[in-house]
């Protein structure tokens, strides 16, 4: 019992409480930024890149683990972590003055993407 207690805190909770964060920024009718519309926008699209970079890592030590199927650590966290990102647009779409995009996803998959190849070091 104690083990599973261990690794629920260890391997599950850091990946539910960093989607939590996800959650609860995505249900802010408003975010602070830079009042440049450029820079508001860098700095928005950066945090959408790095939050879903962090989710995959996080989401990946849980992954890896929790199975040793080689294609599930591979691809699972990668398809999780995206699955999350649209969740979290349609989310978004209940939230006044918010809207989802796919553009959005799309910068989120690349947050994914990159950890993913930094990773497996391709880059």
């Amino acid at each position: 019992m104690k083990k599973k207690i261990n690794f629920f805190l260890r391997y599950y909770l850091p990946v539910m409480a960093w989607a939590g964060v996800i959650f609860l920024l995505s249900n802010q009718p408003t975010l602070p930024g830079p009042h440049l519309y450029l820079y508001d926008f860098l700095f928005k699209k950066l945090a959408h890149i790095f939050v879903f970079a962090v989710l995959y890592w996080l989401t990946f030590r849980l992954v890896w683990h929790s199975t040793h199927r080689a294609s599930w650590r591979l691809f699972l966290p990668v398809m999780l972590c995206i699955f999350y990102s649209v969740s979290d647009e349609l989310h978004q779409s209940l939230i006044p003055n918010r809207y989802p995009t796919l553009r959005d996803v799309g910068f989120d998959s690349l947050g994914v993407l990159l950890a993913f190849l930094r990773k497996y070091k391709y880059w």
